[in-house]
């Protein structure tokens, strides 16, 4: 089969035959459909996260899966279009125990630790981790990671509630419609300025384009406005700083992005003011169904941008250089 390879930290994946995947009894092979490209993957391709994230080389990446099964199982058939919830964990420690696979300690992930979806097939270990679609592949894909973890850090955000997004990757736009399907009030804040006019096509109330720093230009322009909730979807110094400041009281601060940044916490203000800080990583099996009959409802669009397989070093540099406004998606 084809596969975009990654065999070097910082140089582009090789596109090779390789061998297709063998499955043993209760492994699901895919055709694989469609597969988003995530900043995560870029983190990988230049090492951001070796210290963190043990990544072998040669190894394909990517983990925002849809495709065809190709074997029958116990719950899924032959020709089934699924979705790949992509946190493969122990199914015995207390995490699992709860459904959050995405904080077992030797949770698994396709495009990390085990080959992706950058190829025309791929084996899943677990058809327990395959979640029953239909529709069309290429706007499926994002669901699988950047729709999920857009869901999980807004589902529990009340009507009425005023909320900031920083950043306006595909994982913003998406959180954002969801937001807006519930009446809550948006600021959409980020350097892009077409992505901010995207963002405002989508129902964004305000849109604050960055100049200088995110907590400068913020709170230079929503002057003694507060927030009840800022989601950072960068993680990085810049948008850290100072960022607990403009929390209402018992605001909370939620953070996505994994950007490595850090911040200094004032205590007293947490204390006066009752706010909270939360982390948020992926979602849960659940929150991608739920996801689901939220897209087939037509509340969000995913914002796919297609790329043919052999494209995909053009698309991680038009990820890089903020060409694409939505997600990208590689078809093998």
């Amino acid at each position: 089969m084809k596969a975009a390879v990654f065999k070097e930290i910082g140089k582009p994946l090789v596109i090779e035959d390789v061998k297709d995947p063998q499955i043993n009894q209760g492994e699901i092979l895919l055709k694989v459909l469609a597969t988003g490209l995530c900043h995560g993957d870029l983190h990988i391709i230049f090492g951001d996260w070796q210290t963190d994230i043990d990544v072998r080389t040669p190894m394909i990446l990517g983990h925002e899966i849809v495709g065809e099964v190709m074997n029958d199982g116990k719950k899924v058939k032959k020709g089934d279009i699924v979705l790949v919830y992509n946190a493969f964990g122990c199914n015995k420690c207390k995490y699992c125990k709860k459904g959050y696979p995405q904080y077992c300690e030797n949770v698994k992930i396709l495009g990390v630790q085990e080959n992706g979806g950058f190829a025309e097939y791929v084996k899943v270990s677990s058809e327990e981790n395959l979640v029953k679609a239909h529709g069309n592949p290429i706007e499926l894909a994002p669901l699988a990671d950047a729709g999920l973890t857009a869901y999980s850090s807004v589902k529990d955000i009340e009507e009425g509630s005023n909320v900031a997004l920083l950043g306006t990757g595909a994982v913003s736009m998406i959180a954002l419609q969801i937001l807006k399907s519930k009446n809550v009030r948006t600021t959409v804040v980020g350097r892009n300025y077409f992505k901010l006019s995207k963002m405002l096509e989508l129902g964004a109330d305000k849109a604050i384009i960055v100049k200088n720093s995110y907590s400068d230009d913020l709170s230079s322009k929503i002057g003694r406005e507060k927030f009840d909730y800022i989601i950072d979807y960068v993680g990085s110094n810049d948008t850290l700083k100072d960022v607990l400041w403009m929390l209402d009281r018992m605001g909370e601060l939620r953070i996505v992005g994994e950007f490595g940044g850090e911040f200094t916490v004032p205590e007293q203000l947490m204390v006066l003011r009752g706010l909270g800080i939360r982390g948020f990583l992926y979602g849960t099996k659940k929150d991608l169904e739920e996801l689901l009959n939220i897209f087939y409802e037509k509340k969000i669009k995913t914002l796919a941008v297609p790329y043919k397989l052999y494209e995909i070093n053009n698309a991680i540099n038009d990820l890089l250089s903020e060409r694409i406004i939505g997600r990208a998606v590689i078809i093998p």
